[in-house]
């Protein structure tokens, strides 16, 4: 099998053949499906509390990029754009793969690079035209964040591992193989409904239009956008279908097919993320390289505008 091919077989039905035993549930967690949660509540919660902070000040106080008020917001809004880099450290350098899981990074990179925006946005209320550096600046800001943004969401469109690193196609083949066996081994007492079957159904539909698509069919944005809409929607009916079924079942046979249907979810959308690797890590290599030159870009402009200012000082925005 070539590596990112996804004939890894037809996803299973949920009729278990009967007789088989239970070989125990896998490890908490073993099985669960990375969240798509973008950030966690509280960190929308500071963000929440900020904006409204910033937005009272502005208008009872007035922000200026000159005074001492202005200067803070717009340092702090800048260090907090520098430190969310810390992310790009984190995921280079071998000597930090144990200071925390990378889902965890990422979403303090996303946090600290829109307090830096807002900050930055806010730092700049008094502009009247985008033609100079400091309108350049903010508008590069923005440009920047919505890059990440849109960067953030072709990511998720690539495999990963529960703790979020990204995987491999051959640790996603591995990952397929090993959950095999456990969905095969549920005893008969789990055999799900019709709505089930349908979901899964659903869900190969979704696979095989991908794979008849082929490489050069899910590598246009518009291709890969379409089939990821589709594949969440048969994973979410999927899901729907699942949480139903359990309820029907009682005591041990409940936390049994628990168990089951967090194999069977995980299954199927790994299965779902191997058929669009390809073209997905070709979008994404794409957005990387559009996206950082704009960072250095960034960085660059922040150097010149506040040289400018205390250089020349009073510098003209």
């Amino acid at each position: 099998m070539q590596p990112g091919s996804p004939t890894e077989g037809p996803l299973p039905s949920p009729a278990a053949a009967p007789g088989a035993a239970e070989r125990g549930g896998p490890r908490k967690g073993a099985h669960q499906i990375p969240g798509e949660v973008v950030l966690a509540a509280p960190y929308y919660a500071i963000l929440l509390g900020e904006v409204i902070a910033m937005a009272a000040l502005a208008a009872l106080r007035g922000l200026r990029a000159g005074d001492a008020l202005g200067h803070l917001v717009g340092w702090t809004g800048t260090l907090s754009m520098l430190a969310m880099h810390v992310y790009s450290l984190r995921r280079r350098v071998r000597a930090l793969s144990r200071w925390g899981r990378m889902r965890s990074w990422l979403q303090v990179h996303i946090f600290l690079g829109l307090q830096g925006a807002m900050l930055v946005t806010f730092h700049s209320l008094h502009l009247q035209s985008a033609t100079n550096l400091s309108g350049v600046t903010l508008v590069l800001t923005l440009v920047v964040v919505c890059s990440g943004v849109t960067g953030r969401y072709f990511f998720s469109l690539l495999p990963r591992g529960i703790a979020g690193e990204r995987l491999s196609a051959r640790a996603v083949e591995a990952e397929l193989a090993a959950l095999g066996p456990e969905v095969e081994a549920a005893p008969s007492s789990l055999a799900a409904s019709e709505a089930v079957r349908v979901a899964l159904a659903e869900v190969a539909a979704a696979r095989a239009a991908i794979v008849a698509a082929g490489p050069a069919g899910v590598a246009s944005i518009g291709a890969l956008v379409g089939n990821d809409l589709r594949a969440r929607a048969a994973l979410r009916h999927l899901g729907q279908a699942l949480a139903r079924e359990r309820g029907h079942h009682l005591g041990g046979d409940r936390e049994a097919f628990g168990r089951y249907a967090s194999v069977l979810r995980r299954r199927s959308a790994i299965a779902l993320r191997l058929a669009t690797l390809q073209g997905a890590e070709r979008v994404f290599r794409g957005w990387t390289l559009f996206h950082k030159p704009l960072t250095f870009l960034l960085l660059g402009t922040v150097i010149l505008h506040v040289l400018g200012h205390y250089l020349y000082g009073g510098y003209r925005r």
